[in-house]
């Protein structure tokens, strides 16, 4: 009985801790070819960045709007690059909703949109964690819809080896 007991409570607990985990996300790759114009390696000096303690709540509320004066364009991708790196950027695992940091800070990368809006791609870089900041801004910066943050610091490097010539 008391084995039956314990083996309920661990599998209660396993229940208990699987059921926090973000959600998945990805971009719909047809969805991107078709809207973005441009896509730049950036550095967005941001020392107002902070970071939240956790991601279960709703931190929309708290996010950044994004300041166009602080960025340094590094390198903008060649138009014949932009279709396979767009390819790559849709089979990337994103933790939807998963709430690390209230903006971008650093190296990023930017897609704009045909319509004005654009698109912030960012890991932690420094410390090398999938820890980031993945969002979609309106033209003068206001935040429009907050992704999440890719699951993975290595989907984020690679998209920056694979396709630009700048080392970071």
């Amino acid at each position: 009985m008391k084995k039956i007991t314990l083996l309920m409570g661990l599998l209660l607990l396993c229940l208990v801790f699987g059921a926090c985990d973000p959600s998945s996300y990805q971009f719909d790759y047809q969805d991107l070819k078709d809207n973005t114009v441009t896509i730049e390696l950036i550095h967005y000096d941001n020392p107002e960045q902070n970071s939240f303690i956790s991601w279960i709540p709703n931190h929309s509320s708290a996010l950044a709007p994004f300041q166009n004066s602080q960025v340094t364009v590094l390198e903008t991708l060649d138009d014949e690059k932009k279709s396979d790196f767009l390819k790559q950027l849709a089979k990337a695992d994103i933790l939807s909703q998963y709430y690390a940091y209230d903006s971008p800070k650093g190296i990023c990368i930017r897609l704009s949109y045909s319509n004005g809006d654009f698109l912030i791609l960012h890991c932690n870089h420094e410390e090398k964690t999938f820890q980031g900041y993945i969002g979609k801004y309106s033209e003068n910066g206001e935040v429009v819809d907050y992704i999440g943050t890719f699951s993975s610091y290595d989907s984020f490097e690679s998209l920056i080896h694979d396709f630009f010539d700048t080392t970071i």
